[in-house]
């Protein structure tokens, strides 16, 4: 199946009473990340550079990579931060890119399509 939708999710609290009801203790799950927004692509020789802002939800877990997928040609790169650089592009092909953030849980979704380039020689 692929596409995109929204995924709606039910967070369940468990609440423990320890040793009195003074003491009384949470469990949160962690969840995966939401999508990376302001996707920006600037063209290079052969590459193109693609800034992004992080998540509004990092999911409960911190962002350990981003993964940018370039559209044709399924090219990915990844890093830990914005900017990322993805070569191996071919000169004079039109590419636009998604970005997925990854934390210890997992990769949900990525962004929408940035704004295309073509990378050319300078």
């Amino acid at each position: 199946m692929t596409g995109t939708g929204i995924l709606t999710a039910i967070f369940a609290l468990l609440i423990t009473a320890t040793a009195s009801w003074a003491q009384v203790g949470a469990t949160m799950n962690q969840l995966m990340p939401g999508p990376p927004t302001n996707v920006i692509a600037t063209a290079g020789n052969g590459d193109a550079t693609v800034s992004f802002k992080p998540p509004k939800s990092d999911g409960g877990s911190p962002i350990i990579r981003y993964t940018l997928t370039s559209h044709p040609g399924n090219i990915s790169a990844s890093g830990k931060q914005s900017p990322i650089t993805i070569k191996g592009l071919t000169n004079g092909i039109t590419y636009s890119f998604t970005v997925t953030a990854s934390n210890s849980v997992g990769t949900l979704v990525g962004s929408e399509s940035c704004n295309s380039v073509t990378p050319k020689a300078e």
